[in-house]
Formats: structure tokens, sequence, C-alpha cells
């Protein structure tokens, strides 16, 4: 059985607002938090960037091809390129994870670029809530306070991968087709939807905030909105990327990469 936000000690909670800008030497020296290594099969520590998150980066098993997301975007790059550019790939990403997982994957980080997605798992988990009670405003209550929770795990996340220089991609949520599964979302679309716009705001609030703090480490964060081209033809089901999707969203990760030097 899946864990719940309340059901996770808190202790490993980093408050960054003081501290994301002072280099330490040990990540968890500062937290009573101690990572639980995953093992990653494929880590490359010789990569350029790492890819960490979950289906919508590790989508193989909906796209009908074996390919995920990073598979494609390695491929779109111009031939000559596309061996080279394997090498500096370091994918960790695993279908299901959570922002927790990915906090316990930061070991398993190379490069000075680093794209997350992460946060979509951890709110299907508390899709419960928007059932437990027909009053929308308390609905809405329950959901800012875990969503605040997540929040934090998130920045937490961050905290743990910080390196000088280092350039962050922060994907959002995207609304999926929630009509593929009526049953799934049934009276709680229009809330989950809502939801989703909250949690995506988040995002780009903690990007700006870090962008625009005193920001000694010389790091970036950018915010990719896969709200603005993932269309109802991108899923194999209500939410899992499908072949179209997962090339879209390869198509405007490596904009990003070009665009900041990742890729030259």
């Amino acid at each position: 059985m899946s864990k719940g936000i309340d059901d996770y000690d808190t202790d490993w909670f980093v408050d960054i607002d003081n501290q994301f800008n002072t280099v330490s030497t040990t990540q968890n020296k500062m937290s009573k938090w101690k990572p639980i290594h995953l093992k990653t099969a494929n880590t490359n520590k010789n990569a350029d960037v790492t890819f960490m998150g979950d289906s919508v980066l590790d989508c193989k098993s909906y796209t009908g091809t074996q390919k995920g997301t990073v598979d494609y975007l390695v491929e779109q790059a111009p031939t000559n390129y596309v061996e080279m550019n394997k090498k500096r790939v370091n994918d960790i990403t695993v279908d299901g994870f959570t922002i927790y997982d990915c906090i316990n994957s930061v070991d398993d980080v190379y490069g000075n670029a680093v794209v997350i997605s992460a946060g979509g798992n951890d709110l299907l988990s508390k899709l419960s809530l928007l059932k437990a009670t027909d009053d929308n405003n308390l609905t809405m209550g329950i959901m800012n306070a875990e969503l605040d929770k997540l929040t934090k795990a998130y920045q937490t996340l961050l905290y743990q991968l910080k390196k000088g220089g280092r350039k962050f991609l922060l994907i959002t949520c995207y609304e999926g087709n929630l009509a593929y599964n009526p049953t799934r979302f049934h009276n709680v679309d229009n809330v989950a939807i809502s939801i989703v716009s909250m949690w995506n705001d988040r995002l780009y609030r903690l990007a700006n905030e870090l962008n625009n703090k005193n920001n000694r480490l010389g790091q970036q964060f950018d915010v990719l909105d896969t709200r603005t081209f993932m269309t109802p033809d991108c899923f194999y089901n209500e939410i899992e990327p499908n072949e179209i999707g997962a090339k879209r969203i390869a198509k405007n990760i490596n904009k990003w990469l070009y665009k900041n030097g990742v890729w030259s």
C-alpha cells in the first residue's frame, strides 16, 4: 500500500529559505534525514544532463515502441550527434516515481543540468481526498495543505541537488485526457484540473523565488509548461504519454537544452 504524505517522517525537510545558497561538503549534514539510496542500473557518471522523475519521461510502456521521452530526445539530435548525446545523458527516470523517490535518488544525479518531472503521482495519491466531501471549499482547503507539503518536499529535492552553476528544468503536470476513463475522475474532473493548476503555480513561484534570491551558486531554475503543447491525442490512457506525447515533450526539452548550451 503506497504511503500518503502524512505517513512520511518530515524530519528530513530542510528549510531552504536561509540555506539554499550555502555550500556544504556533505549534503545531509544539516538535516537528520538520510537518503535511502535507490539503485539505478544505468547511472552515467560522465553525463552532462540527468533526467529524473516519473512516466512523463519514462513512458516506454505506453508508446508502443519501447522508447521513452529521453530516447526520443536523443534521437532528435542531428544524426552525427546521436551517439555522442547518448553518452551525455544520465537517465534515472522510473515510471511511478514520486517527489520522495526523487529525493532518495539524488546520489545518482550527475552533470550541470537536471530535468525533473515529479509531483503527478503524488497528486494522484490524493485523488481519494477529492471524493471525501461534496463541500468544494473544504476540499480545496485540504488540498492546499497537501500541496504545501509537496512544495516543501520539492524544495528539499532542489536543495539536495544544489551545485554551483547547475541548471534545472522543472516540468509541470498536465491535465491529461480525463475523458478516457470517466469513472476514475467521476464528479471530480473539474476539481482535479484546478488542483493541477494550483500545483503548477507553486512550481512557477518556487522557480521565480530561487532565481530572484541572492543566488551565490549561480544556479538557474526554469519551468516547462506541458499544458501548452500536450493535447488529448498525446496520451495512451488518461495520463500516460504515448509516442506522440513523448516526442512532443522531448522536442520541448531539447529546445531548452540547446538554448542553455547543454547541447552544442
